[in-house]
């Protein structure tokens, strides 16, 4: 199936591994062009020599307030457009929410919440322009379902969920969708980070990077405002 990604040009955040460097990959395998951002230079670099023609990068750290419009120059200058914009944003410490105080929560929605707002607001004008967009965030079933450990990221993937869907009719207005990704445990550092053991189900990145992939294609532009469940089913009853 041809999903008209060729020549598309995606921002995809996180890059350097995980999640997101699976959804690098998998788009760069359709035929897209990449701006990859992240702190790991190295990882980058790697991504960077598989995709030699195709992919630019961007080093930096989301938390510095400059980065998301950086990585929207770099498309617009590598590749003269913006099409396609993955918003992974690193997730917060772990912590209960009574034990949780207020500068943990100022953290959470630094880390969070305001990287992926301004990124998103960054790269709409590029999309507008041109009628045509795709944003993704790369969210937590900890937004179906809070789980008191991590209710640091509850918190701050709950708000950045809600300002989304809130801005989803005016972006539809010019053919951009935004929808989010409440992902479940995959074979990530960071799900082993939270102390997820290969004992249980867990997802592919790989599977993950396609199916992102699949839903940036020509075929859905009709769906915005809406998130996915990735999880095998582990959230029930939602």
């Amino acid at each position: 199936m041809n999903l008209g990604l060729k020549d598309r040009v995606a921002i995809v955040t996180g890059a350097s591994r995980g999640l997101g460097r699976a959804t690098a990959e998998a788009l760069a395998n359709e035929g897209a062009k990449i701006v990859a951002v992240a702190r790991g230079k190295e990882d980058l670099e790697a991504l960077q020599a598989q995709h030699p023609d195709r992919c630019a990068v961007v080093v930096g750290d989301l938390l510095e307030p400059d980065v998301p419009q950086r990585a929207v120059d770099a498309a617009l200058s590598a590749f003269g457009r913006l099409d396609i914009a993955i918003v992974n944003t690193p997730g917060p410490r772990s912590i209960t929410p009574l034990e949780a105080q207020e500068s943990d929560f100022e953290e959470a929605f630094a880390r969070v919440f305001y990287p992926a707002v301004r990124l998103v607001q960054a790269a709409q004008g590029p999309m507008c322009d041109r009628a045509w967009g795709r944003i993704f965030i790369v969210s937590s079933t900890s937004v179906k379902a809070p789980k008191p450990f991590l209710s640091l990221s509850a918190a701050s993937r709950s708000a950045l969920w809600a300002w989304a869907k809130s801005a989803a009719p005016a972006l539809f207005e010019h053919n951009v969708t935004i929808n989010a990704l409440f992902a479940g445990p995959h074979d990530t550092d960071r799900a082993r980070e939270l102390g997820v053991k290969k004992d249980r189900p867990i997802g592919s990145p790989e599977d993950f990077g396609r199916l992102v992939a699949a839903l940036c294609g020509e075929s859905c532009r009709f769906i915005t405002g809406t998130g996915y469940l990735i999880d095998g089913g582990e959230l029930t009853g939602i």
